[in-house]
Order: structure tokens, then C-alpha cells, then sequence
């Protein structure tokens, strides 16, 4: 994999230190945190207007943290985001930018999340698998899984879609930008996409399907750089599927397997 992606998916993933100045919740953009989802595992932040203002979130469960930029592109939205780091206590801080690398706390709050089904959480829809907005996928997702009586095959047949219609953009991974996010429906139409891209399609269509899917980062043996893949909940347990890797293999002479080995591949965040 190209070194653009390493760059491009560290930088989305790796804790980075925010300086912080201090805290003003009037800020550039009123925020303010909907927590009516928590307990499906997912928190909302709710921006009043939109800003050019470059602004984050960071979610924090003890040492463990993820840090988010947040689409501020539209008024009044809400960004939702995931709460997937297990039951227990959370802050939730938003930041802006005010010079540089500096950010005003914004807002910060802490929450608590006690879930009936921890796969449920990742059904989710939120800010980077956003499969509710995503309608071409979703819609494909019925189309290949009718009939199908399980989820395994109904997880198999949208996996084979992606092998066989989806190739790896060489383009885009030269291109790339730190803050991209990849467009579920443009991946499906455009049938190009580096990894974030083909492990963001396919969480997305399984959960579309009512299939708990992970998005995961970090390293594996099958590939020299930072990647992305999948892990899917089938059965009772979670399998590892690599919808990239395989894409490559089936081109060519290698034998492909829906499921891989787990200790092949070492996870640094999910989502």
C-alpha cells in the first residue's frame, strides 16, 4: 500500500496532543451534546451553525481517546459520534481552532454509557461510517442479500460484490488528504478505493443489513503499511474480513477466504 495511505490513516487514527487555551462555550459556534442515542453507544454533537472554523472532538474513556474534525459544512447539523470503547465513563470535548495548533474548549462533558448488546453499537450510523445518508449502498445491500436466510451468507454476498467491483485508486492515494473521509455512495459507483474506502463501504452495507460491522485500523502481515479492514459479528463472534487484500489476491493466482486470522492482523482503534 501506497505510503500517502499510511500518512493519510495515522493521521486519522493516532492520538495527537491539542493545546488547549481556555474554555468558552461561546465561542466561534455554540455547540451543544445530544445524548438521546447514548445508550445505543453513539453521542451527537450539534454545531448551530456552520463554520470555516476548524473543529474537533475528542472522546475519552480512561487513557483511550479518539480524536475527530468534525463536518461543520451545514447549519444546525448534528455529528454523530461512537461510543465504542465499552461501558463506563466518557468525556466528550469539542475544540476550536483559534491560531496555529491552539484550540478553545468549546464544550466538555462527561457521560456514561451502559449498553444491552455490545455489537449493537457498531449498527450505528456516525460522522465516518454514515450509512443512513449513504442510499446507493444501502439499497444495494437488500438487492444482494434477498434470500439470503442468514447473516453469514447475507455478509458473504455483499463481501463478493466488493472483491469482485471495487479496485484500489492508486489515484487517491496519492492524493490524499489528512482529513478525508471517504463517500460510501462514491466508492460504490466509482468502484475505486484505498482501504479506508473499502473497509468504510462494507461496514457500512453490513449495518445497513442489521449486521454489527467494525471498521478497523491498524497493521497487518498481509500488508507493509497502515491499513484498514473489517471485523464482521457472525455466530457470536466477531471474524476479521479483509475486503482490500482480497480484492488484490482475486486478481490474480492466490486463493481468497472470506475469513482471515485473527493474530495476522493488529488492531490500533475501531470504529
Amino acid at each position: 500500500m501506497l505510503r500517502t495511505t499510511r500518512l493519510l490513516l495515522a493521521a486519522l487514527v493516532l492520538f495527537v496532543t491539542i493545546p488547549a487555551v481556555a474554555f468558552a462555550n461561546s465561542g466561534e459556534n455554540a455547540v451543544t451534546l445530544d445524548t438521546s442515542e447514548v445508550d445505543k453507544g453513539m453521542v451527537g454533537i450539534r454545531l448551530a451553525s456552520k463554520t470555516n472554523v476548524v473543529t474537533k472532538a475528542k472522546v475519552s474513556k480512561g487513557s483511550s481517546n479518539y480524536i475527530y474534525t468534525l463536518n461543520t459544512s451545514k447549519d444546525g447539523q448534528t455529528v454523530w459520534l461512537p461510543l465504542q470503547m465499552g461501558d463506563g465513563e466518557y468525556e466528550v470535548a469539542v475544540l476550536e481552532n483559534v491560531a496555529g495548533k491552539s484550540y478553545r474548549v468549546n464544550l466538555a462533558e462527561k457521560i456514561r454509557l451502559a449498553v444491552t448488546n455490545a455489537p449493537d453499537v457498531f449498527l450505528n450510523s456516525v460522522q465516518n461510517i454514515d450509512w443512513l445518508t449513504a442510499d446507493k449502498a444501502s439499497d444495494k445491500a437488500k438487492e444482494l442479500t434477498k434470500g439470503a436466510a442468514t447473516d453469514e451468507e447475507k455478509a458473504k454476498a455483499i463481501y463478493d460484490y466488493i472483491v469482485k467491483n471495487v479496485s484500489y485508486d492508486k489515484a487517491l492515494a496519492r492524493t490524499v488528504t489528512s482529513d478525508y473521509v471517504p463517500d460510501i455512495d462514491g466508492t460504490l459507483t466509482s468502484g475505486k478505493a484505498i482501504c479506508y474506502g473499502y473497509a468504510t463501504l462494507y461496514a457500512s452495507m453490513l449495518r445497513s443489513v442489521g449486521i454489527p460491522a467494525k471498521l478497523a485500523m491498524g497493521t497487518t502481515k498481509w500488508v507493509d503499511e497502515y491499513h484498514a479492514w473489517n471485523e464482521v459479528y457472525l455466530n457470536g463472534k466477531w471474524v476479521v474480513v479483509d475486503t482490500t487484500v482480497d480484492a488484490g489476491l482475486s486478481k490474480g493466482t492466490k486463493k481468497v477466504t472470506f475469513d482471515k486470522k485473527a493474530n495476522d492482523y493488529t488492531p490500533v482503534k475501531f470504529y
